[in-house]
């Protein structure tokens, strides 16, 4: 779904941007030429956020918000643009409405749609400038693939934990995604936040970082940006910065095949809005998303599902449900089919939702009726949240 919020024509608004008319670095004709640019945001989370919302304070003219997800409450920790009553809603949309209410006078358009290799091209075509907000590898390469086709730069940022990173990226005039990692990690072997966790100022940090060098890129000063990885740490207040250089040989994509092959083979790519209605694939009826909140309200009435566990040992053995009937991690999960109840519900869970998305996609795969199948989409620490008298600690 795409929605075009368009305020009036933007100009040069010498009381809102007065603190930048005031910098020789930027003044009338910097402001202007910000007012007159175009960027393309992908994702609008804990990265997203801010990069939205400081260009949208800067001038910026035109901002397009690329997002297909739904704001949680487990996401209000880190991605400030949101509040607790947009919870449920589809972050785009808010985001368009903020940023409206920041400044009427931005071009918003929002597309409620994940960025994938049949739409890449045509989102992104006409923007002076991408900004990478994804939290998913392939995504990485596909925007640098696309951009390198579209002859768009880009910036990349990323945060793990207590850690970000930093990088710009221009078609032809420096090295690429690629050059700085030639090859992508095996799907799964790269653990999300949502596993490993983030302090929430982290992302805040990189993305304001990332909204600041856009301004420089719009404003031509790109040279220092080109071929640099910033490192930080927020736990020891360290900033570094590395080079890097094109790969000798390396050539630039002729069309998005490369990495169409690494979408596809990366389960996570290819979840999202797929978890509603049927299977196109086999037309049987998807899994089900379920909360804690729910689960538990449920429950009450009388539900009682057979639950697994899809966490690894180490985890179980540090917190675990009461109710659990059996453990076994994500990637095993076929080798307990013959254990799984003929008939009746079976709740999946992780630690926060993403394994348990893939382990109910393989069962559904190996024959097991997806209307059977819950996935807890916020995981034992949902559950835990809801109802500690169920989870066992330590």
């Amino acid at each position: 779904m795409t929605e075009h919020a368009q305020g009036p024509s933007r100009g040069v608004d010498a009381v809102r941007h007065a603190r930048h008319l005031r910098l020789e670095e930027i003044g009338q004709q910097g402001q202007a030429a910000l007012g007159a640019s175009s960027v393309a945001v992908v994702g609008a989370g804990g990265l997203g956020s801010p990069v939205l919302l400081y260009l949208a304070a800067a001038g910026v003219g035109r901002l397009t918000v690329i997002d297909d997800d739904v704001v949680n409450l487990s996401n209000l920790q880190r991605q400030v643009i949101y509040r607790t009553q947009d919870v449920g809603r589809p972050k785009a949309e808010v985001a368009c409405e903020r940023l409206l209410d920041l400044d009427p006078n931005v071009d918003v358009v929002v597309h409620v749609e994940r960025l994938n290799p049949d739409n890449a091209l045509s989102l992104l075509a006409g923007h002076d400038l991408v900004v990478d907000g994804t939290d998913l590898i392939p995504a990485r390469y596909l925007i640098d693939d696309a951009c390198a086709l579209l002859g768009v730069p880009w910036i990349h940022a990323s945060v793990h934990r207590f850690e970000g990173r930093l990088a710009y990226f221009e078609p032809e005039a420096g090295p690429s995604y690629r050059d700085l990692h030639p090859e992508p990690p095996p799907p799964g072997s790269v653990q999300a936040c949502d596993e490993v966790g983030v302090l929430g100022a982290v992302p805040g940090v990189l993305g304001t970082m990332q909204a600041a060098l856009s301004v420089e890129v719009l404003l031509g000063r790109i040279e220092p940006a080109r071929g640099r990885l910033t490192l930080v740490d927020v736990q020891s207040m360290d900033t570094r910065h590395l080079r890097f250089h094109r790969l000798e040989g390396r050539m630039s994509p002729t069309d998005l095949s490369n990495a169409r092959a690494l979408w596809q083979a990366d389960p996570a790519c290819n979840l999202g809005r797929q978890l509603e209605g049927t299977d196109a694939a086999t037309g049987s009826q998807m899994f089900h998303q379920i909360d804690s909140a729910t689960f538990l309200q449920r429950r009450a009435d009388g539900w009682n599902p057979f639950v697994l566990d899809v966490r690894s040992s180490q985890e179980y053995a540090s917190m675990a449900a009461h109710s659990c009937n059996i453990i076994v991690p994500h990637a095993q999960v076929l080798d307990v089919m013959a254990d799984l109840p003929e008939s009746g519900d079976i709740l999946i869970h992780c630690k926060s939702g993403m394994r348990s998305m893939m382990a109910a996609m393989a069962l559904m795969e190996a024959g097991i009726d997806g209307s059977r199948l819950y996935n807890l989409e916020d995981g034992i620490l949902g559950w835990y949240a809801h109802a500690p008298e169920d989870i066992r600690v330590g």
